[in-house]
């Protein structure tokens, strides 16, 4: 995909030039005076445009159809983008990894992404993280009624998203720190999406999955239960961040400026207007019940930051446990995937602050 600018705001076009009527004889001078009076009015609607008509226009990847996202897709339907000056077409991709391969690729310039970029960076990618939308797992652990206890779990299999996906890493780290081992003591399987775990699970397929809202409230519906909730376990991780390739901000750092802007002022919204952003949440998850939406609404106003904090912490777990298996992780700092150059800059002139006025 490529960058499109097109033209938003007042629009100055040949034909939108007002029509002058002549009330004298063209042999008497009257059409070269119409002339030139069309011509000024030209000119001067072109000084007086503003610089701000400019908006470009963007394709922006996300990987998951959960109130996670919320803040994005609200910013997107409340023109928050369009006010500062960007045109977004959100583009579903159905995995964090590809995602990262994508944004890599340049096919996205911005995306929101998960833990995976790290692993994408160590592998010679050039992903920078620049704002944290949700900075821990933002998940469920959903089960079968008949599990009541992590050792239930025994000889079970427990549905994902996909391998190396925020799903992933979240029920493995809590495998483990159950005692148990991933794959041997319970197997992990990549259903593909939030709605493909809740359809396996009713198959029996698996046994149980890790889940956002709104697929939580629809697999309680359909007879399972909670297990754990992840905000309980105090685990850092960066589930959603607001990516980009260092080579894009360098060449394009205002339009990485005004995402920023755009998406805190549609998070301060979320924030504050619940309908709005059930509403939201519904047409993108494509979710009707009022108690789902309710559910999901009270689930982005517990995980999603604000405003969109940089996810040190966060990236710093991901590099300690790809350092059990490969040692050059842990000569890494979290520094070295985020550029806090935007972030700072918000946060220094009172951006933030006066978005909660």
């Amino acid at each position: 995909m490529s960058n499109v600018d097109v033209i938003g705001g007042p629009r100055v076009l040949w034909y939108g030039i007002p029509v002058i009527q002549r009330t004298q004889h063209p042999a008497s001078g009257g059409l070269m005076k119409d002339l030139k009076i069309v011509l000024l009015l030209f000119l001067a609607l072109l000084v007086v445009a503003p610089a701000t008509a400019q908006t470009k226009r963007i394709p922006v990847a996300y990987s998951a159809v959960s109130a996670s996202q919320a803040a994005f897709y609200l910013t997107k339907e409340a023109g928050y983008f369009e006010k500062h000056g960007l045109f977004v077409d959100p583009v579903y991709v159905s995995s964090g990894t590809k995602v990262a391969q994508a944004v890599i690729a340049g096919e996205f310039p911005i995306a929101l992404a998960g833990g995976t970029v790290v692993n994408a960076n160590l592998a010679g990618g050039d992903i920078a993280i620049f704002g944290g939308l949700v900075n821990v797992p933002s998940f469920y652990v959903v089960v079968h009624p008949s599990i009541k206890r992590p050792e239930d779990l025994k000889g079970k299999t427990m549905g994902v998203t996909t391998y190396g996906s925020s799903t992933d890493f979240s029920i493995r780290y809590l495998i483990r720190k159950w005692g148990m081992e991933p794959e041997k003591d319970i197997k992990i399987l990549q259903m593909g999406g939030q709605p493909q775990i809740v359809a396996a699970m009713v198959a029996g397929a698996v046994q149980g999955g890790v889940l956002s809202s709104p697929s939580d409230f629809k697999a309680k519906k359909a007879g399972f239960h909670l297990l754990v909730d992840f905000k309980t376990v105090g685990l850092d991780y960066p589930t959603v961040s607001l990516v980009s390739t260092r080579s894009f901000i360098k060449k394009d750092a205002q339009t990485v400026r005004r995402f920023l802007m755009a998406y805190s002022e549609g998070t301060e919204r979320l924030y504050r207007d619940k309908e709005l952003t059930m509403k939201v949440i519904g047409k993108y998850t494509k979710t009707e019940e009022r108690e789902a939406l309710e559910s999901g609404y009270a689930f982005a106003t517990t995980f999603i930051e604000r405003p969109p904090r940089l996810p040190y912490k966060a990236v710093q777990t991901i590099l300690a446990q790809i350092g059990e298996k490969d040692p050059r992780a842990k000569t890494h700092k979290a520094e070295e995937f985020i550029d806090s150059t935007f972030y700072d800059d918000l946060e220094k002139s009172g951006f933030f602050k006066s978005l909660g006025k």
